[in-house]
């Protein structure tokens, strides 16, 4: 039985992760969310650039907090229609959360949504009443008009997630183009750019020849790394009568774990194999780390099944050796694999299927701690 788990139920997890925090769950940033607040207040596109699940939404979240927010997840949109649909969909959650529904309702009219609400908990669900093959880049570029209709109305901000998923729909380019025509010309209404891909994400923004090239300033967003964080995951513990044993912290460092995301979803663990009253030291880390393992084990093991056998050598050399020297004798050796463009193809199928990922001159793990589980269980 897990230790969190007393008589009366379950005892409330302090660490969140995996989701937009906010309130207590949040981790401050003082100084870039004022530097990202005073953008947004004066009209000013931003990029956001970092790793994945470094907090980037939240940050965002964070700085918009006092205005209207238009949130939009562009996570593996598939075309024209799908990126339409959910600009009108969060634009018009956003309008049923701060009260002004028909106001949006009326600056959409136009692109006929069709609106329902749930009776219980008032959330509010959206879809075109328009044939699928009739939403084109037209579509998007409408929709993207009514926001800024609506920004005349009620002053918002619009945060564009997994940006670069723009980047899957037929005609990519031109669908690019016809966005950033409509944006340029917005005035004051502040667009958020987010992504957890950054060569894709640099490829829209500092590309001379992207249609988005210099349209927005960027801000980088790193892990929350060092005393700061320490102490606030450290306050975490101790608000539910636990204490932080000596080298904890470090020894979540030595495994490769620090996104901010990936250390939250550690401690969740520990703190569910911890006592009130008790110690989370270093002997709880392999049973936390056993604990996601047993969470995510049909994941892991669904993404070793949709890889070749020369595809796994090339993630079992990355488990092991890490992906600084991917071409290195080393690397080579250890994965069997001696021809840099087999090396390369299997790498760029491991990047298709989202399970490794670019980050400047190194591949890195989507999730770390597929990274762990494919080294303990294949090296």
């Amino acid at each position: 039985m897990l230790k969190g788990v007393t008589l009366f139920g379950i005892m409330k997890n302090p660490f969140a992760y995996g989701r937009v925090v906010e309130g207590t769950d949040y981790c401050p940033r003082p100084k870039i969310e004022k530097l990202l607040a005073g953008m947004l207040e004066s009209g000013q596109n931003v990029v956001l650039h970092g790793e994945r699940r470094v907090g980037k939404t939240s940050l965002a979240m964070r700085a918009a907090r006092k205005r209207r927010t238009v949130y939009v997840d562009f996570l593996a949109c598939n075309d024209a229609g799908d990126v339409t649909e959910r600009i009108v969909k969060a634009a018009l959650k956003a309008a049923n959360d701060a009260g002004f529904l028909d106001t949006a309702l009326k600056a959409f009219a136009s692109l006929r949504p069709k609106v329902t609400i749930d009776p219980d908990n008032g959330s509010i669900g959206a879809t075109l009443d328009t044939h699928a093959s009739e939403l084109t880049i037209d579509s998007i570029e409408a929709a993207l008009e009514k926001l800024g209709e609506l920004h005349k109305k009620k002053a918002i901000v619009v945060i564009l997630d997994e940006f670069q998923d723009v980047l899957r729909i037929k005609d990519e380019r031109v669908a690019l183009a016809r966005m950033r025509s409509v944006i340029q010309f917005q005035g004051d209404l502040p667009y958020v750019f987010s992504g957890s891909s950054r060569d894709k994400m640099e490829m829209i923004f500092s590309d001379p020849d992207s249609p988005f090239f210099k349209s927005a300033i960027t801000i980088e967003v790193g892990a929350h790394a060092g005393l700061s964080f320490r102490n606030f995951l450290k306050r975490k513990f101790e608000k539910t009568n636990r204490k932080v044993g000596a080298g904890l912290f470090e020894a979540i460092d030595g495994l490769g774990v620090n996104v901010t995301g990936d250390v939250q979803q550690l401690c969740w663990a520990l703190w569910l194999l911890s006592e009130r009253g008790g110690t989370v030291g270093v002997d709880s880390v392999d049973e936390a780390l056993d604990m996601i393992f047993q969470i995510e084990r049909s994941k892991y093991e669904d993404a070793v099944l949709n890889v070749s056998a020369t595809q796994l050598k090339v993630l079992v050399a990355l488990a092991v050796h890490g992906g600084k020297g991917v071409y290195s004798a080393d690397f080579k050796r250890s994965s069997g694999v001696s021809v840099v463009g087999t090396i390369t193809k299997a790498i760029q199928r491991l990047e298709a299927l989202r399970i490794v990922y670019r980050h400047r001159n190194e591949i890195r793990f989507a999730n770390p701690f597929f990274g762990i589980w494919v080294r303990t269980r294949f090296a």
